[in-house]
């Protein structure tokens, strides 16, 4: 798919009309224009994260000694994997009356809801003597760490270093490229660059300030590698100021300018913001709100707010009244009605999610209303509407009826039957016609339900791992010798441990069952919550919602 490429042309069209060297008379200070905006400044009402300091003895870079320092956003609760961003030269990121102030920029774009709920890592530069130099830009293993162009700083940061800060800090990180960035400046932005480069399968996101792509130790030749390997699934911004360095080395704007044009070529998605500035990170944390917004602009994230005038709307008001003639089983020929919600303001021609509710026992029958509680009713509010444009799927089973015919309240798992039920069946046609009649994205079709509704998502996600994109299960159990089938779909679990009606060990054991099969479920016990753990799971605006929108079938 060809991505728009994001470089500004000015910088070009001054490049090809002035003179290499830009003169800049001695009382004038080209960084003078960049100063932090307000949200790089503490705002009262905003959550404040920590920030811890620590010492490190790397054995990949032995003999070496650094401080590293460890930011935890105030919304960080554990329940799902939280992404990830290092920092290099991470005393300068770190610090709140520098330029850059990166914790009060996450806190303020997290509460926001600008930003995923994201740790931060900033990693000072290895030294080998016996105290940190005063001068922390000045570590003597910094240019080795850095500059060398090998995946030598890549291993350390996630082969060495996460590792311990996980068990330490008992984090819980996720292991997806596109929860992971990496930033620096100067050589620390060359050196983010090449640990994505080597391994983007381990950071996905690339952020440079005043990147060396310059001969340090080899750096020159990055933008015609780009251009003769294959584009790596990686997203790219860089930033540089056309009165940057200028020296044997080599030009670092000119250099950067490269980086930018073989990007381009090679239609990676990337940035390049281009100012006046000198080699400093004044331009790079003016920009630095904008800058994560663009990393992250995809990646959907809560944050919502009732807003104080909202009126609340009736979902049988949202969700319009649809019907299928069944064709096979008990029901053959029979007519079933279910709802259909569809995105906000579809625009024409572009494709949305679609979202598979299933119910629980309270609300089965044939009125064509009840199964719209709980998500289907908070999914129809204007707030979560505009947030998550979706199609939203609600059928209902019919009365006496199950998802699926078994034992819910047994201790531990159950056997599926051989075939699905004729309610699930009827379910599959509803979903093909809907897939067949509206503008659906078939890479994100998830799939989710409440208690009895649990019970058949999991059936249903074992039976057609190849549709969803995500499977969310709350308070449901599952045929335990079958779940490894979802070992490759993204898949959330909640349950309530004081819950009496289908015990929470029946999702335990699903979820043991299927991470011994290789499976990597997001699994949320919730403390002294009874059976219904679907309205805390549901309503967290950080949680399972947002989750489940962020996942693509790959």
């Amino acid at each position: 798919m060809h991505r728009r490429p994001f470089l500004d042309p000015v910088p070009l069209l001054l490049a090809t009309m002035m003179p290499l060297s830009i003169s800049v008379g001695a009382d004038e200070d080209p960084d003078a224009i960049y100063t932090p905006g307000r949200e790089s400044q503490r705002q009262a009402d905003v959550p404040r994260g920590e920030v811890t300091q620590h010492v490190w003895n790397s054995t990949v870079f032995e003999g070496t000694t650094r401080e590293y320092y460890v930011y935890v956003p105030e919304q960080y609760d554990g329940t799902q994997p939280a992404c990830v961003m290092v920092f290099q030269d991470g005393h300068s990121y770190v610090s709140e009356d520098g330029s850059v102030r990166a914790p009060v920029v996450f806190d303020n774009l997290i509460h926001a809801g600008d930003l995923p709920v994201t740790i931060g890592v900033f990693i000072n530069p290895g030294h080998k003597g016996d105290e940190q130099p005063k001068n922390r830009w000045r570590a003597d293993n910094r240019s080795f760490e850095y500059d060398t162009l090998s995946d030598q700083y890549a291993r350390f940061v996630t082969e060495e270093l996460l590792p311990h800060i996980v068990v330490d800090q008992n984090l819980n990180l996720s292991p997806n490229p596109a929860d992971r960035a990496i930033c620096g400046a100067s050589s620390g932005g060359i050196c983010a660059f090449t640990a994505a480069w080597t391994h983007p399968e381990w950071f996905g996101k690339v952020l440079s300030h005043i990147g060396s792509f310059t001969n340090i130790r080899g750096g020159h030749a990055y933008p015609a590698l780009i251009r003769k390997t294959e584009r790596k699934p990686i997203r790219v911004f860089l930033q540089d100021g056309e009165n940057d360095l200028d020296n044997e080395h080599g030009n670092w704007w000119l250099a950067n300018l490269e980086m930018a044009a073989a990007l381009k070529f090679m239609d990676y998605d990337y940035k390049f913001v281009a100012g006046k500035g000198r080699h400093s990170q004044k331009h790079g944390g003016a920009v630095l709100p904008d800058s994560l917004r663009w990393l992250w602009r995809d990646h959907t994230t809560g944050g919502l707010k009732r807003p104080a005038d909202e009126v609340a709307v009736a979902s049988t008001d949202a969700f319009a009244d649809r019907t299928l003639k069944f064709t096979g089983g008990q029901y053959n020929d029979e007519t079933f009605h279910y709802r259909l919600m569809p995105p906000l303001n579809a625009e024409e021609g572009k494709q949305y999610p679609l979202v598979l509710f299933l119910h629980g026992a309270g609300e089965r029958g044939t009125d064509n209303a009840l199964q719209l509680l709980y998500l289907p009713e908070q999914m129809a509010q204007p707030r979560w509407r505009e947030r998550f444009p979706c199609y939203i799927v609600a059928p209902q089973c019919r009365a006496n009826q199950r998802w699926v015919e078994v034992d819910w309240g047994l201790p531990e798992t159950h056997n599926a039957p051989t075939e699905p039920s004729d309610q699930i069946k009827v379910v599959l046609q509803i979903l093909e016609t809907t897939l067949a009649e509206e503008s659906i994205d078939r890479n994100r079709i998830y799939l989710t339900g409440l208690s009895m509704g649990g019970v058949g998502s999991w059936d249903l996600g074992v039976r057609r791992p190849d549709l969803f994109a995500a499977v969310a299960t709350i308070c449901g159990g599952a045929d335990n010798s079958t779940v490894t089938a979802l070992r490759d779909v993204p898949m959330w679990v909640a349950h309530g441990d004081a819950d009496t009606a289908v015990p929470v060990r029946r999702s335990r054991l699903a979820v043991d069952a299927l991470r011994k099969g290789g499976g990597n479920a997001v699994y949320v016990e919730l403390p002294g919550v009874g059976h219904n753990s679907w309205t805390p799971s549901y309503s967290d605006n950080d949680g399972l919602v947002p989750w489940m929108f962020r996942q693509v079938k790959r």
